[in-house]
């Protein structure tokens, strides 16, 4: 499915305006470094942020770089992850770590296909680490992004999952801007999902997208949620300063011109 330009420009001003004010600050977004990144994305698989905190950043004291984790034994790698469960996630980043010193000499792979095809990543994960480490333009699809992204565009859902899940794939490519704007909307989408469109108490009528969401009435009417009444602006302006946006609540991008020094 197309989406109209006014569309796809309202639903980009209104959700990078709300980030920049509602967004979530955490630590793997204040960095460039992929090794980094791809440890949080792994902690991050079914698993809150709020428990992910505190293990990223013992395991990252232990395992600062990819060779420290790569010449590590795996007992080491398994006691550092006790806590987090799911240890197949621990023994693939292992895994993932030697392969890069080993196949990549040690320096972390910027194509989709290299990062795709270390072991535990998918395509979300490598999609992450592509645009949040190295500022390109890929799409991100988890779960709290298919939320948004179904509930603001999808008028008839797929009658196969697997198309539908093309379907949200594809929009979550269109709906990226260029540039550094691609990491905040990744980011903002992520954070809309998981605080305000949320799976069983979405709370509509404080979203920033509410009056252009295809979903937000029907949910409304579910909920018995009192709507509230929408500024009279067809478009919402953007929170900038001379200079450029300011940030008060997500992490602002990195620049991605200094990458490797942060």
């Amino acid at each position: 499915m197309a989406l109209e330009a006014q569309q796809k420009r309202q639903f980009q001003q209104r959700l990078m305006q709300w980030y920049r004010h509602h967004g979530r600050d955490l630590p793997w977004r204040r960095t460039t470094d992929p090794y980094a990144i791809l440890v949080s994305e792994v902690m991050l698989q079914q698993t809150q942020v709020e428990r992910v905190l505190d293990f990223y950043q013992r395991f990252l004291g232990r395992f600062p770089t990819l060779a420290a984790l790569a010449s590590a034994p795996v007992d080491e790698v398994l006691a550092a992850w006790q806590g987090l469960g799911y240890y197949r996630r621990a023994r693939n980043l292992h895994l993932a770590a030697q392969q890069i010193m080993e196949r990549h000499h040690g320096v972390f792979p910027e194509t989709f296909d290299d990062v795709a095809a270390l072991p535990g990543v998918g395509r979300y994960t490598a999609g992450a680490v592509l645009c949040f480490a190295f500022g390109k333009r890929t799409p991100i699809l988890d779960t709290n992004v298919q939320r948004v992204l179904e509930r603001m565009f999808v008028r008839r859902p797929a009658v196969k999952p697997s198309a539908m899940h093309k379907r949200l794939w594809r929009l979550a490519e269109d709906v990226l801007p260029p540039g550094t704007d691609a990491w905040v909307l990744n980011q903002a989408m992520m954070d809309l999902g998981a605080t305000v469109c949320t799976a069983r108490t979405p709370r509509c009528t404080q979203c920033c997208l509410y009056a252009i969401c295809h979903a937000a009435a029907a949910l409304t009417t579910q909920l018995g949620l009192f709507p509230y009444a929408e500024p009279a602006e067809t478009e919402m302006s953007m929170v900038a300063e001379a200079d450029g946006p300011v940030y008060g609540g997500g992490t602002p991008p990195p620049d991605f011109s200094r990458r490797g020094e942060l």
